[in-house]
């Protein structure tokens, strides 16, 4: 995430950061996984909540997502150019409840099956949108009267359909997080399984669409069709210009065949499966990891602190990226931030996470008001 927003890396000769292509919609991919996880293990993890103990959780997660869409539009307000996913993570959350209950397998089934499915039809509907008539008079009138569109330019159409993580592509991520914090974890099995699986599913993404696009030569017919937001054809530069930046969450319906595509952010099939490849692969290797460092896990101990403070760590280095962007640290004697502005968002998130976990101990300053809201009203409800 750091590397994608504040430009964590290092620069090559031809001004490109090696890391940006590495990490661009992968990171995004490995937050929503994770995010499935956290639910999984809210509700129980392997061992399934029944009864009152599921209907708690269940509305744990609700209110969580009511929080997280108000704070997610205060944070696209602010008008970073960071695309915040906040919002789109309360439409994610709600959608997962309908599986709580579900086996893991179940639930895996969802994620394969909505992996290739959702692409497809989101594709079909933008289409239908995109040549204008009653589907795009449609959208036209709910974003008129959409709340979310009026304060921060991103409502409920981009949240399921046109946005940068619509819920139509965005659902097998978090279905695929919660059906792995289904299994045990703690087993070294599983966790080997996670990485094989994972980076099979991965390298047979990422092959297969190298094979169609670059072999086959789709690339040169998809390069000569128009780019919406210019008018004009991409050129064979452009084209591969979006393999390193990422596209907005959705792929252009000029050409059935942009499908095959696995472009940062594209939400095709293809990059579907092979940045939720990445995601499961990574997941199981840092538990192996985390584990055969034993008495030396201490090590780790700094990136374990900022996942504990995720949320605090994304909405903070969103406000210092929009504290740099209208220049309001110069002449301060915090302006060395903007000067080193990716060193320390880095370091600063490292410090202050081992810090708080060490002398505070307890939830970030973001998580604990989190947990306690959702969990006072969860079991305040029937």
């Amino acid at each position: 995430m750091f590397v994608v927003h504040v430009g964590v890396g290092w620069t090559l000769s031809d001004g490109s950061n090696p890391l940006q292509p590495v990490a661009a919609g992968r990171s995004a991919a490995l937050f929503a996984l994770l995010a499935g996880v956290s639910i999984a293990l809210m509700s129980g993890g392997r061992d399934r909540k029944v009864n009152k103990d599921l209907g708690v959780a269940l509305w744990r997660v609700v209110v969580r997502a009511v929080i997280m869409l108000a704070l997610g539009t205060a944070l696209t307000m602010l008008g970073t150019p960071v695309s915040v996913i906040l919002a789109y993570y309360a439409v994610l959350f709600v959608f997962t409840c309908m599986l709580l209950t579900e086996r893991w397998g179940i639930i895996a089934g969802a994620a394969a099956v909505l992996g290739v499915v959702g692409p497809i039809v989101s594709f079909w509907v933008r289409s239908l949108i995109d040549a204008g008539g009653t589907p795009a008079r449609v959208v036209a009138t709910v974003n008129a009267y959409d709340p979310f569109v009026a304060l921060a330019d991103d409502g409920v159409v981009n949240f399921l359909l046109t946005g940068s993580y619509p819920a139509i592509t965005w659902l097998p991520f978090i279905f695929a997080g919660l059906a792995i914090g289904r299994l045990d974890l703690w087993d070294t099995r599983v966790r080997w399984r996670l990485v094989a699986l994972g980076a099979g599913l991965a390298a047979a993404a990422y092959t297969l669409s190298y094979l169609a696009v670059r072999v086959v030569g789709v690339d040169a017919r998809l390069a000569a069709t128009v780019d919406p937001d210019t008018g004009a054809a991409f050129g064979a530069e452009g084209f591969d210009q979006l393999f390193v930046e990422g596209m907005g969450g959705t792929v252009p319906t000029t050409d059935w065949a942009w499908l095959l595509v696995t472009a940062p952010h594209s939400g095709t099939p293809l990059d579907v499966y092979g940045a939720g490849g990445v995601a499961i692969a990574l997941l199981g290797l840092c538990l192996i990891v985390t584990d055969a460092l034993g008495r030396a896990s201490w090590l780790v101990y700094p990136l374990a602190s900022v996942g504990a403070l995720a949320l605090t760590t994304y909405v903070g280095h969103i406000l210092v990226i929009w504290l740099d962007e209208n220049s309001m640290l110069d002449g301060t004697p915090l302006s060395f931030v903007s000067e080193w502005l990716s060193l320390t968002v880095l370091l600063g998130a490292l410090l202050f996470a081992t810090l708080w976990r060490l002398v505070v101990k307890r939830r970030g300053p973001l998580e604990w008001p989190l947990h306690v809201v959702s969990s006072w009203v969860a079991k305040r409800i029937p």
